[in-house]
């Protein structure tokens, strides 16, 4: 997922915001054979987490992180992004501003309810998470709204004008109705890295 997509993702209305998120979960984003940064499935499902801390209304100084993860590209055993913003965000120069444009009470409720199940019900462990993902898509079986919030913990909702979303590493693609219920099909992000020969 690339920066444009994230900032998306999480309403953030500058890179600084984040490159300050980056930071504060010690990532570093990977770059592609044409340089553009993107975030790795792994890191996704992270970043999904400190947004949650983020709406839940706790500070990003109390989220608890996770260790350090080192992404391997095809050109560095360790990329980095090195652009302005991130210098200053490394030198504490910006801070993140919240933001609530274009959200209506809904989706704070639903956001709010969402935070409150997943404290009274810790979210399952992660390798069943994806193990059942992993059979939905190999036996190509489409899963309701709630069927997926019950797997992974959270509602999927479709990217402004596109028909899927992408939730820790996966892809749910609305495929159609049955009744007044999405169906949703899922596939599994592939994170491609290219091998080189030296002759």
């Amino acid at each position: 997922m690339n920066v444009q997509e994230l900032l998306l993702r999480y309403d953030l209305s500058s890179r600084a915001a984040l490159y300050t998120r980056l930071k504060v979960l010690g990532f570093e984003l990977a770059k592609d054979d044409n340089d553009k940064a993107f975030a790795t499935p792994e890191q996704l499902v992270h970043l999904d987490q400190l947004h949650e801390h983020i709406k839940a209304g706790n500070k990003m100084s109390t989220f608890v992180r996770p260790s350090q993860v080192n992404v391997v590209s095809a050109k560095t055993v360790q990329s980095s992004v090195h652009s302005t913003e991130q210098e200053k965000a490394k030198k504490g120069l910006l801070t993140e501003q919240p933001t609530v444009q274009g959200a209506n009470a809904e989706v704070l409720l639903e956001s709010l309810v969402g935070v409150i199940i997943n404290n009274l019900n810790p979210p399952k462990n992660p390798l069943e998470k994806n193990r059942a993902l992993k059979e939905c898509e190999q036996e190509n079986l489409l899963l309701t709204t709630k069927e997926i919030e019950e797997i992974v913990g959270r509602k999927p909702r479709k990217i402004q004008g596109e028909s899927y979303c992408i939730i820790g590493g996966w892809k749910f693609i609305a495929k159609g109705k049955s009744g007044n219920k999405t169906l949703w099909g899922v596939e599994q992000l592939k994170l491609l890295i290219k091998r080189y020969f030296v002759l």
